[in-house]
């Protein structure tokens, strides 16, 4: 069907492709009409709908399906975010996507003359008239809900299971590898003990009787070292440095995040970061390149004057969007900002100095050439003991163990990755919906805030 064809079905904002005997939907030309939000499909040859279909027409919000030959609806139909009224009458199906739970929107739903299983049939119920079909819209939204989180528990169990499994497995290789451990030790005094008997045999057959009459003199043992006191450990908790640190290392990872969060466009798949790498990379490359610049001696005071006066524009930006909200507050803050700008110019003099003189007394580049040296050789010596661990067999063993709990554990991390990333996509779209208005309700609870804080400094001041 041709799109002019299309547009001459529209009505308002219904668009009625009723019994024309169509066996596909024509989707890329419903979605050229976007005015069209009320669709009616029913009274054709309809088996199935393609994948295309609900991201492709997510603004509907009326969708009559009824007297077809469907007898599944797409995994992805949850993208039919505008959806409130869904005719499935008289088709062939016998059951209904999970995803569909997720059609918070959905208000009516006719699922009459379709072979549904009996839990859904029952939550479906016969949808007689309007109040009817509305109740079996929140009753199948439950059911699936319910289900939903059944499968999750199901899975998880059996994950569960599994990990128990594995578990046990590796109790029992680590059981088996100490067994052998304890009779390769065994193995190992015994052979020792007839060494020494062989010896012992040998010397008294060699020396005869004087052998036998040799006095042996008892030498006292050594008395044991007296042990060290230990420290006693503090209750006290963490230190500032503690805390200080932990904060850092979120911020760290926070502002990670957040670059990879933009470098991939939102997609934090292993694909998504793996595409975006080299483009991260390279700007790295650049940013460090200009840091280094900025701050060689010749251009750190031109640096510093730009950074301070890009903070300046900001700041005075942001303080003029307040006040137009609140009016003139320059009486109150022209004696704050005067002192913090004497501050500012005597806290810049200090640091040009302290930074000129590190600058011109020490020798930065012996420095990086002791830590150069420091490297290199911790380095090596790293590899000798890769070397030496890579030879020991009770070390590999150890490791072999190691790597099947890592690969479970990286298979469960893998897992929650994934649940994570939906529930992202939930929160955001979440945001997306609820945004703006929450946006204007802050926006107005400000302004009236700093509105009633004006009026009651005037009114001190009087």
């Amino acid at each position: 069907m041709s799109k002019n064809g299309l547009r001459k079905k529209v009505e308002g904002d219904e668009l009625d492709l009723s019994m024309l005997s169509l066996t596909e939907v024509p989707v890329k030309e419903i979605a050229s009409v976007p005015k069209a939000t009320k669709i009616d499909l029913s009274s054709n040859e309809l088996v199935s709908l393609s994948n295309d279909f609900a991201p492709s027409l997510s603004h509907i919000t009326r969708l009559e399906l009824g007297s077809n030959k469907l007898r599944s609806l797409p995994s992805n139909i949850d993208k039919l975010v505008n959806l409130r009224h869904l005719d499935l009458y008289n088709n062939q199906l016998t059951d209904l996507p999970i995803s569909l739970c997720q059609l918070r929107n959905l208000r009516w739903l006719d699922l009459k003359g379709n072979p549904l299983k009996p839990g859904l049939q029952k939550a479906a119920g016969d949808c007689l008239n309007q109040k009817e079909c509305e109740i079996a819209a929140r009753k199948v939204i439950a059911y699936l809900k319910r289900f939903h989180i059944q499968m999750e528990n199901e899975k998880q169990e059996r994950l569960k299971k599994e990990k128990e499994k594995e578990d046990a497995r590796a109790r029992a290789e680590e059981e088996e590898l100490s067994r052998k451990r304890a009779e390769k030790r065994a193995a190992k005094e015994k052979r020792k003990a007839e060494h020494r008997a062989f010896v012992e045999s040998h010397k008294h057959q060699s020396n005869g009787s004087a052998a036998a009459q040799q006095k042996y003199v008892a030498v006292p043992k050594p008395a044991p070292a007296a042990p060290k006191p230990k420290k006693a450990r503090s209750n006290k908790g963490w230190s500032w440095l503690g805390w200080f640190n932990l904060i850092m290392f979120i911020c760290l990872f926070g502002a990670i995040g957040a670059g990879l969060y933009v470098y991939t466009d939102g997609n934090l798949t292993p694909h998504g970061i793996a595409v975006a790498y080299p483009n991260l990379v390279k700007n790295a490359h650049v940013l460090a390149n200009l840091t280094a610049d900025a701050l060689q001696p010749e251009n750190l005071r031109e640096t510093a004057y730009t950074v301070g006066r890009a903070l300046k524009e900001t700041g005075r930006s942001a303080w003029a969007a307040v006040e137009r909200q609140t009016g003139d507050l320059s009486m109150y803050t022209d004696p704050v900002l005067a002192m913090l700008g004497r501050c500012w110019s005597v806290m810049q003099d200090v640091f040009f100095l302290a930074y000129d003189w590190l600058a011109k007394n020490i020798d930065w580049d012996a420095i990086y050439r002791a830590l150069q040296s420091t490297w290199r050789f911790l380095h090596d010596q790293w590899l000798v003991v890769c070397d030496v661990l890579g030879k020991n067999e009770v070390f590999m063993n150890i490791v072999n163990i190691l790597k099947i709990y890592l690969a479970k554990a990286w298979e469960l991390i893998g897992i929650l990755w994934v649940s994570l990333c939906h529930q992202i996509s939930l929160a955001v779209e979440y945001i997306q919906a609820e945004g703006p208005g929450i946006l204007a309700s802050v926006k107005e609870q400000t302004t009236s805030t700093f509105y009633n804080a004006k009026q009651s400094i005037e009114g001190l001041m009087k």
